[in-house]
């Protein structure tokens, strides 16, 4: 089980009670969080791919080569997004083996385009890591699980 692994500033502790979560909350949770981490890494692989191929397009068949500092500058992003996607793969990884996150009970506040905003935690347009939970829209004032895992919060709903 995972405990409070201290108090993050953005989170008010008079307001939001930590939560010890059930075996089943856990493993939806950190199932979840390493899928959102592979699909971040397949989709940087599927943008690099594409923009490998155009660029092999252009310069075999059109014998175009653009030197120019906007289109350098979007190649490197599109280079780097990757190693980013796998540093985050690997922190995930690393994150859920420790334990490193926390699970807090709170209310929805209310709800704007962005997402919701939950009693007690200054971030917000928090969103459902769990398709099934974010099914329905939630009111004011409904019960959430608040999962913290480093800068990032997640919402989960009751069982």
């Amino acid at each position: 089980m995972s405990e409070t692994q201290g108090n993050p500033s953005n989170i008010d502790l008079s307001i939001v009670k930590p939560y010890t979560p059930t075996e089943a909350q856990v493993k939806r949770y950190t199932s979840r969080k390493i899928a959102s981490a592979w699909t971040l890494f397949g989709g940087s692989l599927a943008v690099l791919a594409i923009v490998i191929v155009c660029i092999i397009l252009f310069v075999s068949i059109f014998h175009v080569i653009v030197y120019s500092a906007k289109i350098i500058f979007g190649l490197l992003i599109v280079l780097i997004f990757p190693i980013y996607a796998i540093y985050n793969l690997f922190a995930t990884f690393s994150r859920v083996k420790k334990g490193q996150f926390s699970f807090y009970s709170s209310e929805i506040f209310a709800k704007n385009d962005k997402g919701y905003i939950v009693k007690g935690i200054s971030t917000t347009g928090l969103s459902f890591i769990d398709k099934a939970d974010a099914g329905a829209e939630k009111a004011p004032g409904a019960p959430v699980i608040v999962v913290n895992m480093k800068d990032e919060f997640d919402l989960l709903g009751w069982d």
